[in-house]
């Protein structure tokens, strides 16, 4: 009766019937009584290891270069219309070492302009003295705009000109010269995007001006 009931239990643990359990069973005792008596330090150990780890993968992701968070190198500062792009250009403006180099390097491109326009026109030799006379002190120059009805009504009579940013006229004499600029030209000295020279003649008509 007895070998009968042990029957099962060897079928289902065959292990129990080979000659290393014995000696298996001395080398893990120990190591189970160990882990049982030091698990909660065990156990400790694994929290903080995960704890580290997942610090780590965070400060990662908090730094990779590929975070799409906002950042201020990632703002737009390069809007064309704002009162900060205003404000840091009239502050420039206002400041007084600032004004009398502006203004040289503004008559000078106009200056420049008009009298290659006049030669252009007429080498003659009265011209030639003429133009060697044109300076600062004797020309009248104002800037214009886009959204004056003149500028609009002269542009429509000649469609060749374009509208620009910086736009100027300027007259000496019976001489006037409309001009444009792709630049500023109180900042960079530049030749005139386009130009257009007006003067009367010798003979002298009654001419009727349209309205605009």
């Amino acid at each position: 009766m007895e070998n009968l009931a042990l029957v099962p239990v060897m079928a289902l643990f065959p292990f129990l019937e080979t000659e290393n359990f014995l000696s298996s069973l001395v080398v893990l005792f120990p190591i189970l009584l160990l882990m049982e008596r030091y698990k909660n330090s065990v156990i400790m150990i694994l929290v903080i290891a995960m704890t580290g780890i997942g610090s780590l993968v965070l400060a990662q992701t908090t730094t990779s270069p590929n975070n799409t968070g906002s950042t201020p190198e990632t703002e737009n500062h390069d809007g064309k219309e704002g009162q900060d792009k205003e404000f840091y250009e009239y502050y420039y403006k206002t400041q007084a070492e600032n004004l009398p180099l502006k203004k040289a390097k503004l008559e000078y491109n106009l200056i420049r302009t008009l009298k290659k326009e006049i030669l252009s026109r007429d080498y003659s030799k009265a011209n030639l003295e003429l133009v060697k006379k044109i300076e600062g002190s004797n020309i009248k120059y104002e800037r214009v705009y886009r959204d004056s009805k003149w500028v609009r009504g002269f542009l429509s009579q000649m469609p060749h000109l374009n509208v620009l940013d910086y736009m100027y006229i300027v007259k000496h004499d019976k001489y006037m010269c409309f001009l444009t600029f792709e630049t500023n030209p109180e900042s960079y000295l530049q030749e005139a995007r386009q130009s257009q020279l007006l003067f009367t003649g010798n003979d002298k008509f009654e001419i009727v001006i349209p309205k605009p």
